[in-house]
């Protein structure tokens, strides 16, 4: 299902024929401590974010946590990466090291980057289903709503009984 899934999306056949798979049991994994990233409480990220990913020393932090958007998911992992340094896009790492060589302000390291041009955006349709399904809040009020109902009707009914 996952490799139709690319197949489609990056209208490629040879997604259909995976060279490997691997399954994380996160549970197992004693770093994490069963999540694959790292939760920060509220406002962490916010007060703190950059101060995260700045480098230390000569070592320059490149992990999903220290990204600016999407801290924890995969496109904060590929904005982490450019910023230290990975592949076109590690101008950003570039600048770290030219501000830490006194050559360009701090304002100037942190930069919208470009989006790749080498992979399009591709907007992915939902389904009928993805389209109709309830909220987590409209599914919590609902389902609160009838319970209160369906405990009045009894009430009533106990209530005629007597």
């Amino acid at each position: 299902m996952i490799c139709k899934f690319y197949a489609k999306a990056f209208q490629s056949q040879e997604a259909l024929k995976p060279i490997n798979y691997l399954e994380m049991d996160w549970m197992a994994e004693q770093y994490s401590g069963g999540c694959f990233t790292s939760v920060y409480s509220t406002g962490v990220l916010s007060k703190f974010g950059r101060e995260i990913a700045k480098p230390f020393g000569l070592v320059y932090f490149a992990g999903t946590e220290t990204a600016i958007k999407w801290s924890g998911y995969m496109d904060g992992a590929v904005e982490a990466g450019e910023r230290a340094g990975a592949v076109e896009a590690g101008e950003r790492a570039a600048r770290e090291v030219l501000h830490s060589l006194g050559k360009i302000p701090e304002s100037e390291i942190f930069q919208q980057e470009p989006p790749f041009s080498g992979m399009p955006a591709m907007p992915l349709e939902p389904t009928f289903f993805q389209r109709i399904a309830p909220s987590v809040g409209w599914f919590l009020t609902f389902l609160g709503l009838s319970s209160a109902l369906a405990i009045a009707g009894i009430s009533k009914e106990v209530i005629k009984q007597k």
